[in-house]
């Protein structure tokens, strides 16, 4: 009966979030597209392209990259599968966000519990800053649970920097930019502002992700519950009824006993 009290107090609240979750995800899933164009025309205009330290990393460094977990179970095997890929990433500095992801790998240089993650932000935010100025790491991935629709939520590993520059994008815009100042400190602002949109983005996107999955769980859960209390209460039942024939059988037994005796 505990159980059940605290499935239907996870279900409620999963319940409560995932709508308004679900409608925060689109909205982000929105804003992620136009700041990829945004980006797009950027690093893919002729021009930008010519100055190739603009988007030159140093492969000797170790990847840098973000997964994001839950603070709570009862979602599925969220946390089950990023721990797997954790256990697995030897060579990379990690951020972890999530209170139930493992910390005993090595890299880890920073955990955030999801329900700090805006107080405690800032501290992330200079990791990226210092990533992209100093050249610190050879790519930035996000790992984390893909919010595409209701019945559609899958695992990410998706690489924000450096940008993909193919055959495809190269020189795809012609237009010139007129830059003033100094036109490598302004890129560097644009991809820090750009890396945060995208890492707050994953952060919506993996929360409604999760309350969606902790929302089919729990119902789940309850249905087996609620499915094992109904094969107890007819076991129960079975088990009287058997009490009650076997009464009936040996009071009918000794009865007919006492008759026996008197002939």
């Amino acid at each position: 009966m505990k159980t059940k009290i605290i499935v239907k107090v996870m279900n409620f609240h999963s319940l409560i979030r995932v709508d308004s979750a679900r409608k925060k995800a689109e909205k982000y899933l929105l804003l992620e597209k136009e700041a990829s164009n945004i980006m797009d025309m950027i690093v893919n205009n002729r021009n930008f392209i010519l100055d190739k330290k603009l988007w030159e990393v140093d492969q000797s460094k170790p990847p840098l990259n973000i997964y994001f977990g839950s603070d709570y179970g009862f979602c599925g095997n969220i946390n089950f599968q990023i721990n797997q890929l954790l256990a697995k990433d030897e060579t990379s500095e990690k951020i972890l966000i999530g209170k139930k992801l493992r910390t005993n790998n090595p890299g880890v240089i920073m955990k955030i519990n999801r329900e700090d993650f805006a107080e405690k932000y800032e501290a992330l935010e200079k990791i990226l800053e210092s990533s992209i100025r100093k050249r610190e790491h050879s790519q930035i991935n996000l790992i984390y649970n893909h919010f595409n629709n209701t019945s559609n939520i899958e695992l990410l590993n998706k690489k924000i920097f450096p940008f993909d520059i193919g055959a495809n994008g190269k020189g795809k815009y012609k237009e010139d930019y007129y830059v003033e100042g100094d036109a490598n400190t302004i890129l560097i602002n644009l991809v820090t502002s750009y890396l945060n949109y995208e890492v707050k983005i994953a952060h919506v996107n993996s929360f409604a992700s999760e309350n969606i999955m902790r929302q089919n769980s729990t119902s789940e859960s309850l249905k087996k519950i609620e499915e094992r209390e109904a094969e107890e209460k007819v076991e129960r039942r079975r088990v009287k009824v058997k009490k009650e024939f076997d009464r009936v059988i040996e009071s009918y037994v000794k009865k007919k006993g006492f008759k026996g005796e008197g002939r």
